[in-house]
């Protein structure tokens, strides 16, 4: 994996992280946030 790449997937990485973020401070209910987390645990392992 070169150098680029690996800058390219920690930017995504560190994007998709805080589009999580905001959806879970944006979400009005507990149930929509453990339907966010459930997506997010299945995107990222």
């Amino acid at each position: 994996m070169s150098m680029i790449e690996r800058i390219r997937n920690r930017r995504d990485a560190n994007r998709r992280a805080r589009a999580i973020e905001h959806a879970l401070r944006s979400a009005n209910s507990p149930a929509v946030r453990q339907e966010l987390l459930a997506i997010a645990q299945r995107h990222l392992g």
